[in-house]
């Protein structure tokens, strides 16, 4: 089915399945007699009468309780040619997706227009009757055909009263789907909160522990040769400095800065995590520790190529980084240990450089 074309059918999930389900609780099958009794409904009962018919039953409708409602929202002629229009459909091709969309879609729009379910259901019951007297009029009477037009007259109302229920609900699923759309995105935004760091909106210190760990657990399972995990650890150097130079206000606003410095510098895939003070974590998935220590210099040099200009002021930052790769049996905590003790022999090598655990030298 497609759905664009159907979209009420398929917002009710009247897909060919259902569709035939329907029609068999019904008692229609899609064979040819029934197809055969429709369509000589249409020809024979229907097709020069419409006018006539409509004429004939809209007192009824005129005197019904939903009809100054339809006055006022919808018109007394649009109302007469919706009438017609399904007069005139009546049973043409009933068991297919389109002969269901446009009645779905007649039901949707009444109940859009506050017009109760019974004005829209009371005009099928009127052709039902009008039908059954026209046939009980026919003069070359054949007691088989009649049966089976009746037959059908009956079961095809039933489908169209059955379809204006149904279709007749779209307008309070939709405010309902739109209500649940408001939860999620509110959800959404409240689970955010829950793990962004407030000041620099990356990922705060439980969220990155929680990734961390899952990304080990995955590199496990998948094997650390085909998907190798390294971690940057990464501390502003001199911050201390900054904070007692220019404030701890140009302090946050330059944490600010250095996190979207180092988002810039990395891939959309890459999970940065503020550790905690001017520390911040890179997790790099199915990445070697070659490729790590390129993306780490390409942070070094992101944060130290331009001046970062805060309220007046032209600071010059840099960052040492300390880079580890996953070893086969390790937890995240030895990881971050490694790749900490990276970052620190970076410092001890005078600051604004990237240093891996394979460069150190083993210590005693």
């Amino acid at each position: 089915m497609n759905t664009e074309a159907t979209p009420h059918c398929a917002a009710l999930g009247f897909d060919k399945d259902r569709i035939q389900q329907a029609l068999s609780l019904l008692g229609l099958a899609a064979d040819h007699e029934e197809e055969a009794a429709a369509i000589s409904l249409l020809t024979e009962f229907i097709a020069e009468r419409v006018d006539e018919i409509i004429n004939s039953c809209f007192p009824v409708i005129v005197g019904s309780d939903g009809f100054e409602l339809i006055e006022r929202n919808i018109g007394t002629e649009a109302f007469r040619q919706k009438w017609k229009y399904r007069l005139r459909s009546f049973g043409k091709n009933f068991a297919t997706p389109g002969y269901f969309e446009e009645r779905l879609a007649l039901a949707a729009a009444f109940a859009h227009a506050n017009i109760p379910l019974g004005a829209l259901q009371l005009p099928s019951f009127l052709i039902q009757q009008a039908l059954i007297d026209n046939l009980s009029d026919k003069s070359d009477f054949n007691a088989d055909k009649n049966r089976i037009l009746l037959s059908t007259i009956l079961k095809l109302t039933a489908l169209d009263l059955y379809l204006a229920a149904e279709g007749y609900h779209l307008p309070e699923l939709d405010e309902l789907e739109g209500k649940l759309d408001k939860l999620r995105a509110q959800a959404s935004r409240l689970q955010q909160r829950t793990w962004t760091d407030e000041l620099t909106g990356v990922m705060n210190y439980r969220k990155l522990m929680e990734s961390l760990e899952h990304h080990v657990e995955r590199a496990v399972r998948r094997g650390q040769e085909r998907s190798p995990l390294c971690l940057i650890m990464s501390d502003l150097d001199f911050f201390k400095k900054i904070n007692d130079t220019y404030g701890h206000m140009v302090g946050d606003l330059v944490l600010q800065h250095l996190a979207r410095r180092i988002k810039s510098a990395t891939r959309d895939f890459d999970m940065i995590g503020r550790f905690g003070g001017e520390e911040f974590v890179v997790i790099m998935a199915d990445t070697d520790l070659e490729l790590a220590k390129v993306i780490a210099e390409r942070i070094r040099l992101g944060v130290m190529s331009t001046p970062f200009h805060i309220k007046k002021f032209n600071i010059h930052i840099t960052i040492s980084l300390g880079v580890a790769m996953l070893k086969p049996g390790e937890s995240k905590e030895s990881l971050l240990e490694r790749a900490d003790a990276a970052m620190y022999e970076a410092k001890r090598g005078g600051r604004n450089r990237v240093v891996t655990t394979d460069d150190m030298v083993e210590r005693p």
